[in-house]
């Protein structure tokens, strides 16, 4: 194999792509898009915060309660700015109207064996339905009922919320909401980042062979250089196109933000320097093993939606990883997750998803690493096979004889 040839492809497959107007325009459309919710923000000032708070957030006005039950008389003083009692309900319903509350409350004598309480409010039901759902709304009706039968530290507690948990996140070595925050993103940047490199080269890829199987370019190609210096370049190089897009939206988030993203990885105490070095490992294994995947598979079809369509399985199994966070969250060295992170085609992204949250067991980091040595050459193998295969059919894609002859030719 003539590695010049190679090297050669493979910066040819590159500046031919990043000058695709597609390439261009979806890798400016991410910091564009940055740049005008920026602009937005900066240009509205405070009419854009009053417009969200009237949107996400309750007014300032009070709620008229009606009280005849007689639970709610009087009012505690800690709810006594939120809450103003009300004589008759035609007093209350005046003050909504008006704009004095919010809502009114017609609490009525069963209530007690009943639970039903009326509302009366100039919004939307959801509007209603986001009082029902209020814990202060809730702490209100819960301290007015007990407050003759708890000492007052322990209603205290049950109005300011029963229990506030805490993650202790071990990997960050803090605690709090950051921590979390930032055990909770990370994962999901890594992985991410593995999915939409894997997804844009491999669609580059599928229409650069797609298209010169169209023009018959392929005879031309082929001889000059093998099938198998073709196919390494190709991958190579659109590895570098995706690699390439990644790099500018990272960039310009950084640039966009400020440094705050910088500025946040800096105060909070980053991971091990072994799990960064192993996430990528990860990220470099997936994304080779990926593409010379996408490469020999595509070549099967006979035009860039077909070859979609046969690779389309390469795509789907790089996605699986995403179907689990629900599991992941909440035991990540789950069984599960366990036989995902061996399986060659999804060790690459449940690994990059479980390094950040939790201590991996070192007999899965081994498994999956020795699986995915094994499985990414056979996969360039392949590949290359395949690639070979279906590149100088036209018309028509390759049987499963046609395919099982080829491969046993080698």
């Amino acid at each position: 194999m003539n590695v010049r040839k190679v090297i050669a492809i493979a910066r040819h497959e590159y500046t031919v792509n990043i000058r695709r107007p597609g390439f261009i325009i979806f890798t400016l459309l991410v910091p564009v898009m940055g740049l005008l919710v920026m602009a937005l923000i900066l240009l509205s000032g405070s009419a854009l915060a009053d417009y969200l708070e009237t949107l996400f957030v309750f007014s300032r006005q009070p709620i008229a309660v009606v009280d005849a039950s007689g639970y709610f008389r009087p009012i505690l003083p800690e709810f006594a700015d939120e809450f103003v009692l009300y004589p008759n309900q035609e007093s209350a319903r005046a003050a909504v109207d008006t704009g004095q509350a919010r809502a009114a409350f017609f609490i009525p004598a069963d209530y007690l064996q009943k639970g039903r309480v009326w509302v009366y409010s100039s919004g939307s039901g959801l509007s209603v339905a986001a009082l029902g759902d209020s814990e202060r709304v809730q702490a209100f009706f819960i301290a007015h009922l007990v407050r003759a039968y708890v000492p007052p530290e322990v209603l205290t507690r049950l109005t300011q919320g029963a229990v506030r948990f805490v993650p202790v996140v071990e990997q960050a070595r803090g605690t709090g909401p950051a921590a979390f925050a930032f055990t909770f993103v990370v994962p999901f940047i890594f992985a991410s980042l593995l999915i939409v490199s894997v997804f844009m080269s491999s669609g580059y890829l599928l229409y650069g062979v797609a298209e010169e199987k169209e023009n018959r370019l392929v005879e031309l190609i082929l001889s000059s250089v093998s099938a198998q210096e073709w196919f390494l370049g190709k991958v190579l190089g659109l590895a570098a196109v995706g690699l390439t897009q990644i790099a500018v939206w990272v960039l310009s988030g950084l640039a966009l933000s400020g440094g705050s993203v910088v500025l946040l990885a800096l105060a909070i105490p980053a991971l091990p320097l072994s799990r960064w070095l192993l996430a990528l490992v990860y990220y470099l294994l997936g994304y080779l093993l990926y593409a010379a995947l996408y490469a020999g598979l595509g070549a099967l079809g006979t035009n860039a939606r077909e070859s979609q369509q046969v690779a389309g399985v390469i795509s789907f199994l790089a996605a699986v990883p995403f179907m689990f966070t629900g599991v992941l969250f909440s035991n990540p060295n789950s069984a599960i997750l366990r036989a995902l992170s061996h399986f060659p085609l999804t060790a690459p992204g449940m690994m990059l998803l479980r390094l950040p949250l939790v201590e991996v067991p070192r007999v899965d980091i081994i498994v999956s690493l020795v699986n995915l040595g094994i499985t990414l050459p056979l996969a360039i193998w392949l590949g290359a096979k395949l690639f070979r295969t279906g590149i100088l059919m036209y018309g028509k894609r390759p049987s499963l004889p046609e395919i099982w002859r080829a491969l046993r030719s080698a």
